[in-house]
């Protein structure tokens, strides 16, 4: 009698564990994953010719995000996503975000220099300006290549360079963007001629930079002695091809491969000033 109630009660406990597993494994293996993306390609801790060193921790923990798929997965609910600098672990940035089941959020992230702060910035910031005129560009600047630029306030002289149908490198004035600021937030739009040929040449047209002392007229010189300009941008070569055409651009310090007169001296470095496109609509 009691050999019998003894495996009764085993065969109960052994069912009730069975089912409880069961249950357990039923819950464990049900799991809604929502792609959060975070684009870092305008951060100087993901591009600045040296290597990636920006990383993200998501609730504390490092997360298999890449910097150059933008993608992590994660549960639905609030969870903290922090960014931090991979060579020394310092948070750079932090975000908490309450991500909610069938949505696909993205957040861009923004750090001119390496010395300035990560912060977050809206994709769509351009979205509820109106177009350029016809036959317009509608610009705006910041500078941030300060070390380069000895100038209390700057000018740019704007040309257009493109080849005509003899393969002659034509360059033509445009107009000018005058007393740059030196942050995005600061900088105003600046509407000017598009200057683009008629036809339009074969090989894409590109916008051209000159460096100019708003104060004294002079122009910021090259390592050879001539004036230093430099191939801005094409907006024939984004994707997708801009269709409003207003452009947010900003400038940084760039160091080059080797001495040449094009570029500029900084000690015994030498550098250009690169112009990026933050938004192109």
């Amino acid at each position: 009698m009691k050999a019998s109630i003894r495996n009764t009660i085993i065969i109960c406990l052994l069912s009730t564990g069975l089912h409880s597993c069961q249950k357990a494994e039923y819950i464990n293996s049900f799991s809604e994953f929502v792609d959060v993306y975070f684009d870092a390609d305008k951060t100087a801790l993901r591009d600045n010719g040296a290597g990636v060193f920006i990383g993200l921790r998501y609730n504390g923990y490092p997360s298999e995000w890449d910097a150059s798929n933008k993608k992590i997965r994660v549960v639905p609910g609030e969870g903290k996503f922090e960014f931090y600098d991979t060579r020394d672990g310092k948070v750079v940035a932090e975000k908490v975000i309450d991500v909610k089941p069938g949505t696909k959020e993205t957040f861009t992230l923004f750090q001119p220099t390496m010395d300035a702060p990560v912060a977050f910035i809206d994709p769509k910031e351009q979205d509820a300006e109106t177009p350029a005129p016809a036959g317009h560009i509608k610009v705006k600047l910041a500078n941030y290549a300060q070390d380069l630029i000895p100038f209390e306030r700057l000018d740019l002289k704007v040309s257009i360079s493109y080849y005509d149908a003899d393969w002659n490198e034509v360059v033509k004035e445009i107009g000018a963007i005058k007393d740059v600021k030196n942050s995005v937030d600061k900088a105003e739009y600046h509407i000017l001629p598009d200057g683009l040929p008629n036809p339009l040449p074969e090989i894409p047209c590109s916008y051209v930079f000159e460096f100019v002392d708003s104060d004294t007229g002079q122009p910021l010189l090259n390592h050879g002695g001539t004036n230093y300009s430099n191939m801005a941008f094409s907006p024939s070569g984004i994707d997708p091809l801009p269709v409003k055409n207003i452009f947010t651009l900003y400038m940084i310090s760039r160091e080059t491969w080797g001495e040449a007169p094009p570029f500029i001296k900084k000690g015994d470095t030498f550098y250009e000033i690169a112009t990026n496109i933050l938004f192109a609509d």
